[in-house]
């Protein structure tokens, strides 16, 4: 069949938007591509027709658990055979996957970064052909993009050695030093790059400039009126969002918060209730929005601005898919720059952290094992730095990833009688029987990093064991808390030298991200047309104004902004202060630690601790990070 009656016949389309017939044509060529097309651009019909018209099997890697089950639902009630492998499926599906890939039924396998670089699931792989690698969410890739994810690292030797017959690269935000970086990753020559505009001529940008009262004035003005819902409303932090919809609601607006602090199970409800309709307004953290198609939104309102113009365009982007027009609306103050600014800074790790992970992970030998979650809160450092960190150490040659384990085991007897677990354990050396008998006859769960006396050999083994014996049919694994083996390549002269470097890279990271805080500041306050500003940053020039966005209409705005004064710290916070530091708690222990959580930022060591419980959480959350951060390092001389 033709690509056009297959687009017919399973996707219930006429035709394709220019930047999809092009991107479609050169896969279909065997041509590695790159595709950059906006929010909304249609995306997964670029490397889904091309699948069933190549036939064979097509790989899609994607890090978004839901839209991978969303869309392998949505393509087997189209009648196309497709399957997902990810975290979330059991044994049983995983096997009936293998023999679909074995056997050359499959026509699009969904995998996660992580998953495809399981040897066993990589071996599978290399003994079938594959039409077609489609990368997902590409930008990843990048350590100075918006979304690093350090899976992405691996993935152009790990589907180099797939030797697929193309790969396309997907992406809806790509600054030019973002796609460059992705085109050399995936040997993507330049002019198999296609981007298609940033411009949607549906979505009317506006800006508004006011104190946090009028701002919120202005919010529930704006969704008050016609044609404004449904509304996503996005704020910075949690306690805001839950602020905000409890505003809303008591002025009669039906909304409902959504942030990553709450239950998987309640944010489900909240999403799903929102998708469907059940209430007009979610207010939201940036946790909300990813993977999610909901055509009608008709309003997006950043109550406090985005970190970047990728988010910008983002975010906004979720509004008007269904080419209705839309409305986006940014409010903000100087007292939002001062938060996002002080929030970048107050990320950036301490020296003393990062000595602390360098000495954990040089000091174990010639190999080491690692927690990702102990070195996290532990040395308050976001898991975001800690794997630029990791992943700077394997590119500059001092460490290689050697594999992966578990910290906890929890071995379950499926039957409970001696005979049938003496039965179990025939066949393993005397010792290893003792050992998993008592795993066995415990109800909880087991510390195999000191079971296997911190060595990487000895629980490798052991694992593998107990791997035989789940195969048994009779107990069943219950693995938790993930571990990271490294082989340490070579070892620093200095390690306070390398530390001093790692600091160096962060240093950047963080004034690479103030860079883009400023850069959505300046198109905020700036004169020209939104649209042409934003669509510039990603280096795309329109051709003329879009006419209907804040500076196109000529409405009047401040080009300064506005600030609220705040209070001094009273003497009463001078004494809880002086209280708290005189619990000596060890998550509080540096200066910049403490201001984190006067500051009332969420930080690796705060959730570690539940450190926001305590009574005097974001006690001066209404000063600048900087300003908060002198006070303590005066008060922890």
């Amino acid at each position: 069949m033709s690509y056009h009656s297959i687009l017919g016949k399973y996707f219930g389309h006429a035709s394709l938007r220019h930047g999809q017939k092009i991107v479609i044509e050169k896969v279909l060529e065997a041509k590695n591509t790159l595709a950059i097309l906006p929010t909304g651009g249609g995306k997964s019909l670029c490397y889904q027709l091309p699948a069933v018209s190549l036939g064979g099997l097509t790989l899609v890697i994607s890090p978004l658990i839901a839209l991978m089950r969303d869309q392998v639902d949505a393509l087997t009630e189209k009648g196309i055979i497709a399957a997902r492998l990810d975290s979330s499926v059991d044994e049983e599906t995983k096997e009936k996957i293998y023999n679909q890939i074995t056997s050359g039924v499959l026509t699009l396998l969904y995998l996660s970064p992580e998953k495809l670089a399981e040897p066993s699931v990589v071996k599978l792989l290399r003994s079938v052909a594959i039409s077609l690698v489609a990368i997902d969410e590409a930008h990843c890739i990048s350590e100075w993009g918006h979304s690093f994810r350090p899976s992405y690292i691996r993935l152009p030797r790990l589907v180099k050695s797939l030797k697929p017959r193309s790969i396309l690269a997907l992406t809806a935000t790509a600054s030019p030093q973002v796609a460059q970086g992705i085109r050399k990753a995936f040997a993507i020559l330049k002019r198999d790059q296609v981007q298609g505009s940033f411009y949607r001529e549906n979505l009317h940008y506006d800006v508004f400039i006011g104190t946090a009262t009028e701002k919120r004035d202005r919010m529930l003005d704006l969704l008050h009126q016609a044609q404004r819902v449904p509304a996503i409303v996005y704020a910075t932090k949690r306690g805001d969002v839950e602020m905000l919809a409890a505003f809303l609601k008591q002025s009669g607006i039906n909304a409902r918060a959504y942030h990553a602090g709450m239950p998987a199970v309640a944010r489900a409800e909240v999403q799903d209730g929102f998708v469907g309709h059940q209430f007009d307004v979610i207010c939201a953290t940036i946790a909300f929005g990813m993977g999610v198609d909901m055509p009608d939104v008709r309003s997006v309102v950043h109550y406090h601005p985005p970190k970047s113009p990728e988010g910008w365009l983002q975010e906004s982007g979720r509004a008007g898919r269904d080419g209705k027009p839309s409305h986006c609306e940014l409010l903000l103050n100087q007292n939002d720059q001062f938060m996002l600014d002080g929030m970048e800074q107050a990320k950036k790790p301490s020296r003393d952290a990062i000595l602390a992970i360098l000495q954990n992970i040089f000091s174990q030998g010639p190999r080491a094992i690692i927690s990702r979650y102990h070195l996290s809160t532990l040395n308050d450092i976001s898991s975001e730095l800690l794997d630029i960190l990791l992943v700077r150490l394997e590119l500059e040659g001092w460490v290689k990833q050697d594999g992966a384990s578990w910290m906890w085991c929890h071995l379950v007897p499926l039957r409970w009688d001696d005979s049938a677990r003496q039965r179990l354990l025939t066949g393993f050396p005397k010792k290893q029987q003792v050992v998993f008998a008592q795993m066995l006859a415990s109800r909880q769960r087991t510390n195999l990093l000191e079971l296997a006396e911190g060595s990487v050999l000895k629980m490798v083994k052991m694992v593998n064991q107990l791997r035989e014996l789940e195969a048994g049919g009779e107990v069943k694994l219950k693995m938790s808390h993930s571990l990271i083996h490294l082989h340490i390549q070579k070892e620093p002269a200095n390690l306070r030298e390398l530390t001093d470097d790692v600091l160096g890279v962060f240093h950047q990271h963080t004034e690479h991200n103030r860079e883009r805080i400023a850069e959505v500041f300046k198109m905020a306050l700036s004169r020209r047309c939104l649209a042409v500003s934003l669509a510039g940053y990603f280096g795309e020039k329109l051709q003329s104004p879009c006419g209907h966005c804040v500076s196109c209409l000529k409405k009047s705005r401040s080009r300064e902004l506005c600030s609220e004064e705040v209070a001094e710290v009273t003497l009463d916070e001078l004494g809880q202060l002086q209280a708290l530091i005189a619990e000596k708690r060890a998550a509080l222990s540096s200066p910049e630690r403490l201001a984190r959580f006067l500051c009332g930022i969420y930080s690796p060591a705060m959730m570690r601790y539940r450190l926001y419980a305590h009574t005097s959480w974001g006690m001066l959350e209404r000063l600048p990070y900087d300003d908060v951060l002198a006070y303590t390092r005066a008060q922890l001389v």
